[in-house]
């Protein structure tokens, strides 16, 4: 891909120019000794290249998401400020620009995963770099102290813990990956607590915190109840009840099992009017989250969804988007007997709003090829595309235009080899709040370090 500079603005000439002056004005009153880092900083200032004052991306086959289909032969204009300024055909690229050649590429919003733990999670193996759920044992042995687990359930919020600086933010941005929504993982409580978008750019990363109240029903989260499905229901159904009847200012004693603190985490859940991500797979626990969500009037997402394709019609009556793992197809337990391949194509058939997700935070990058597998199984090209970009954006409230690259949205955005669902392809350029990122990542710099053990390098190198 080429790239050229089509002019330079005047702006940019004039801050290229108010470096260089600095630089001079300190040289004439320095010491001897601040000479050589003076003389280095001015080098600097006069070799830089003056500030873009935006891109234009130039040709190829471009994906809006308004609609799912291809336009050929537009042009996308991203201002300086990150934001996206026009798309169309036969557009000017302003004076200062820089041009981005995308012959023969296809263009796509960045991919969104839906549900993660990325920023919370460094190696799965290693407790100390887990921060995604609170403590579901005591701890102890030998002469260890025994330490009671820790009770936070639905007042649990991830945004505390995330981590900028962890690896697998590159090792994902790379595979075109922009934005997760991270979430708590099911802890001491059916309810897991608050998650929270990110962006994967390289700096401050929490995009949106409080975006979804997490939670779980099934047989892993019986345990933290007695042991019973049915107490999961009783305990969600309770704690609700309980959170509607909470009054701030009122002195108010332990009800139900739940702390003042997690009836104030739920009574702002219900003001706040943001989803409840329910982890569930069986059919008939399913259908007591659609009761659950029409009871209460709450914005339920179905996140797993093994047999959420037997209930499709019921989810599209009540509008509950599923969040899913095609692939996860096997029937690894009892609560996922009825998984399938198609599960996402019946969903969509009838009407149900379908995401998807790698389920895998250190390769949420395969997301695509989860699309990929997807389309394979039916689904339509374009609603597959929209799963992992346009409708997560949606579903979880993110910025007015997330998801899209449309006239005023965040340009987030992916110059592809070739279609973005094939293996084969790979994503050469990724562009996060209108600032392409540095395509290299962890793995990337192992791979050039390693590629070539000639030389007198360290042994550590060889």
């Amino acid at each position: 891909m080429s790239t050229s500079m089509t002019g330079f603005s005047c702006r940019s000439a004039l801050q290229s120019a108010i470096a260089v002056w600095r630089q001079c004005a300190r040289f004439a009153s320095a010491k001897p000794n601040e000479l050589r880092p003076l003389l280095q900083g001015l080098f600097v200032a006069l070799l830089a290249p003056a500030a873009h004052a935006g891109t234009a991306i130039v040709g190829g086959t471009l994906y809006t998401m308004e609609d799912g289909e291809p336009r050929d032969g537009m042009t996308v204009l991203v201002g300086d400020d990150g934001v996206v300024e026009a798309v169309g055909a036969g557009l000017a690229v302003p004076d200062g620009y820089e041009r981005v050649d995308a012959s023969g590429k296809v263009i796509t919003p960045g991919l969104i995963e839906s549900y993660s733990q990325l920023g919370l999670v460094e190696i799965s193996g290693e407790a100390t770099t887990v921060d995604a759920q609170v403590s579901t044992s005591t701890v102890g042995g030998g002469n260890a102290p025994v330490v009671e687990p820790y009770r936070l359930g639905p007042a649990f919020d991830v945004q505390y813990a995330i981590n900028p600086d962890s690896t697998l933010l590159p090792v994902n941005r790379v595979g075109g990956i922009t934005r997760a929504v991270v979430a708590p993982l099911p802890g001491n409580d059916p309810l897991s607590g608050w998650g929270a978008v990110i962006t994967l750019g390289d700096g401050e990363v929490l995009s949106g915190p409080k975006v979804a109240m997490f939670g779980a029903i099934g047989a892993g989260s019986a345990g933290y109840v007695g042991g019973s499905r049915s107490a999961v229901i009783q305990r969600l159904r309770l704690a609700f009840e309980r959170a509607r009847e909470f009054r701030p200012g009122r002195f108010q004693q332990e009800q139900g099992g739940y702390t003042r603190r997690e009836l104030e985490a739920l009574a702002a859940f219900l003001e706040a009017e943001v989803p409840l991500v329910l982890s569930v797979h069986r059919a008939n626990e399913i259908r007591e989250a659609i009761a659950l969500a029409r009871d209460f009037e709450l914005d339920v997402v179905i996140h797993g969804g093994a047999e959420a394709w037997k209930v499709a019609d019921a989810l599209a009556e009540a509008g509950i988007p599923v969040v899913l793992d095609i692939l996860a197809n096997l029937p690894v337990s009892y609560d996922q007997l009825g998984a399938r391949l198609d599960n996402a194509t019946r969903l969509h058939q009838a009407g149900v709003t379908v995401l998807l997700t790698a389920e895998e935070t250190h390769n949420a990058r395969l997301l695509r090829q989860i699309a990929g597998n997807a389309v394979a199984e039916g689904l339509p090209w374009g609603e597959a595309l929209a799963a992992i970009t346009r409708r997560p954006a949606e579903v979880f409230g993110l910025a007015e235009g997330v998801g899209t690259i449309t006239e005023g949205a965040p340009a987030d955005l992916v110059i592809w080899t070739g279609d973005p669902l094939e293996l084969t392809t790979w994503a050469e350029r990724v562009m996060i709040d209108g600032r392409w990122m540095p395509m290299e990542s962890r793995q990337t710099r192992l791979l050039e370090r390693y590629r070539s053990l000639e030389g007198n390098r360290p042994f550590g190198y060889r």
